[in-house]
């Protein structure tokens, strides 16, 4: 089985507007937020990797990456005397694997296409740096299939990065809020939602450091929070939930070394507070949060 992860084709130049650098291009990739130079957006954020075994909160907005390496989207983007950028693209379904072109078996097809937009201001001075900025997608699904009713996805998303340098040592900090609001009409109609509509958000911050010796540290809070849905969030053991609600929170410690350029070693720990509704038996199968935590060592080798 051959399988694509991240990828992307870019034309890039620049040219002079009003006596000032204008840098402009056209991306295209499968995955909407990975052509982001921020560690803010979805592709880049921390965690930069994770455990694909561990059990994970239920519900999540569409850009947290149920689009990546589904979907193949071109853009252009323009960024003004390296402070004002912005960027616009539309994204149609490209699954790996399955009929193409997708037919009655595909899933969570796209319709027409979904605009990806994404604005920042930057500022550098010194050895401090400063990104405020704003994203979103807007997406049309067919559930199942490519005809017939649709969910309609709004998400909106604010986020910031901040950056310094204090003799050897790098300081950062990132923070991103996410409000979906889901029109479920497919979904609502095969009575698979007990609402027509529904709302998601997601809270993400982490700060750290790494140190002249490449050594890391950095601490993480998330907490995802949205309507009660008792069909849409049903029970089941260990990724269900009891109460149909997605409210999940928790916060992630790693430490990681550097020994070479290209090789990290992590050590991460991931802790829940909160589960798909609850601290305790959030499943309605006597699990609680706590036991989702989740001790990952990471090798990583780049070549």
């Amino acid at each position: 089985m051959i399988g694509i992860d991240n990828a992307e084709i870019r034309y890039a130049s620049r040219t002079q507007l009003a006596s000032k650098e204008l840098i402009y291009g056209l991306p295209l990739n499968n995955n909407p937020t990975m052509q982001d130079v921020w560690n803010t957006v979805p592709a880049w954020r921390f965690p930069f990797a994770s455990s694909e075994v561990a059990p994970t909160p239920l519900a999540a907005p569409l850009l947290d990456g149920a689009l990546a390496q589904q979907v193949a989207g071109l853009g252009g983007y323009a960024m003004y005397n390296g402070l004002f950028y912005a960027e616009y693209g539309a994204y149609r379904s490209a699954a790996q694997g399955g009929a193409h072109p997708p037919d009655s078996s595909a899933t969570n097809t796209i319709s027409g296409a979904a605009s990806y937009w994404r604005a920042f201001i930057q500022h550098t001075s010194g050895d401090n740096s400063f990104m405020v900025g704003t994203y979103g997608i807007a997406a049309n699904l067919f559930p199942a299939g490519v005809v017939g009713a649709v969910n309609r996805y709004s998400d909106f998303a604010i986020d910031a990065q901040f950056e310094s340098r204090i003799g050897g040592t790098n300081l950062n900090a990132h923070g991103s809020w996410v409000r979906e609001n889901q029109h479920l009409d497919a979904t609502f109609a095969a009575d698979g939602s007990a609402n027509a509509t529904n709302t998601l958000k997601e809270l993400r911050l982490d700060a750290g450091m790494i140190s002249a010796s490449r050594l890391g540290v950095t601490l993480g809070y998330f907490n995802i929070t949205g309507t009660t849905d008792p069909l849409l969030y049903g029970g089941a053991p260990v990724q269900g939930s009891a109460t149909g609600s997605p409210n999940s929170a928790g916060a992630i410690g790693e430490i990681s070394i550097m020994p070479w350029l290209n090789t990290r070693l992590a050590l991460q720990y991931v802790a829940y507070n909160k589960f798909n509704g609850a601290k305790l038996n959030y499943d309605g199968f006597g699990r609680n949060a706590s036991d989702n935590n989740v001790l990952y060592l990471l090798a990583w080798l780049a070549f």
